[in-house]
């Protein structure tokens, strides 16, 4: 072999690993976008159907809560969930974090069992006397991230477990 082709892949096998291993260090910051990303999507969805609404003609939205998945309780996603839950109450630490994403992870796989998301919501709204009032419901998304319901939180236990099932309303299609 000639001198010049060996130093051909040398470069070449460099590019290759430089390439690879690049784009396994994006992988969690792609995951990351994609998770924003549904994040944002839920939250216009619940604008726009707050918007539609003619409950909150005054709406004013505050602060939204984290886009959770929600699952069917059973037996292989209930022990995750109730391990997912006591994890996300302890201290943030970068042991805690690996375990809960492990924990997500392992979840994850049971997409057969997936009811859709909740997202917590926090906003303003008018009164009759114009007074402003703050006010919380809890949104029920489906996997296409259209919300399927919303319930005040006094009502948030009744219905965790149970399938949200979305329905076309005519003021809303």
């Amino acid at each position: 072999m000639k001198p010049i082709s060996i130093f051909t892949y040398l470069y070449l096998a460099i590019l290759l690993v430089f390439f690879y291993g690049c784009a396994g260090g994006d992988s969690q910051q792609v995951k990351e976008e994609r998770e924003a990303a549904k994040q944002e999507i839920a939250e216009e969805a619940v604008k726009a159907w707050m918007i539609k609404s003619n409950d909150y003609p005054h709406y004013k939205p505050v602060v939204f809560g984290d886009l959770t998945p929600r699952y069917e309780k059973s037996t292989r996603t209930l022990q995750l969930s109730i391990e997912i839950a006591n994890e996300e109450a302890i201290r943030n630490t970068a042991d805690n974090k690996h375990k809960l994403d492990s924990l997500k992870a392992e979840i994850a796989k049971y997409k057969s069992d997936m009811l859709g998301y909740l997202l917590p919501h926090k906003f303003q709204e008018q009164n009759m006397a114009g007074e402003i009032i703050n006010r919380e419901l809890l949104f029920f998304l489906d996997t296409s991230l259209r919300v399927a319901s919303a319930l005040p939180p006094e009502s948030f236990d009744y219905i965790l477990d149970e399938k949200v099932f979305f329905r076309p309303d005519k003021d809303f299609e």
